[in-house]
């Protein structure tokens, strides 16, 4: 009788050994964070520009506090964005640019990274009601972000 159970014990314990590789597949190595709305982390490119250092400050602080935000990076003041433009242009050898630009015409900025599951275009949009906003999305458009480099 023992003889006859025994093949049934081994397909049961393949079976289970089997749901539980999968189910470690699954743990380990998730689908991935892809979600509507952010097909890769870190894919969008979304910068909210302000007049006054302060209002940044203020703002980025109400940003963090938001669920739809999953992150808020790179605070730059007015100066901080400034230096980085003439740096850039005389880089490039546009000095007469350089020279042109003033602090004062140099927005502070910060950079939003949008939470899983927000749409970031969207957000994007919400965003451009109250503040100036600019939006790309480099895994939706590649070409935009290979210029950079």
């Amino acid at each position: 009788m023992l003889r006859r159970w025994l093949p049934v014990r081994w397909l049961l314990v393949v079976a289970l050994a089997l749901v539980t590789g999968v189910a470690a597949f699954v743990v380990l190595f998730p689908p991935g964070d892809r979600v509507a709305g952010t097909p890769v982390p870190y894919c969008t490119d979304l910068h909210v520009l302000f007049d006054a250092d302060e209002e940044m400050r203020r703002v980025a602080g109400e940003l963090r506090r938001d669920s739809r935000v999953r992150e808020v990076r790179d605070e730059r003041t007015k100066a901080e964005n400034h230096e980085r433009l003439t740096t850039e242009l005389r880089a490039s050898g546009r000095d007469d640019l350089a020279d042109a630009a003033r602090v004062g015409d140099t927005p502070a900025t910060v950079r939003v990274i949008e939470a899983f599951g927000v749409d970031a275009e969207a957000f994007a949009d919400e965003l451009r009601l109250q503040y100036r906003v600019t939006y790309s999305d480099a895994c939706e458009d590649p070409v935009v972000w290979e210029d950079e480099d």
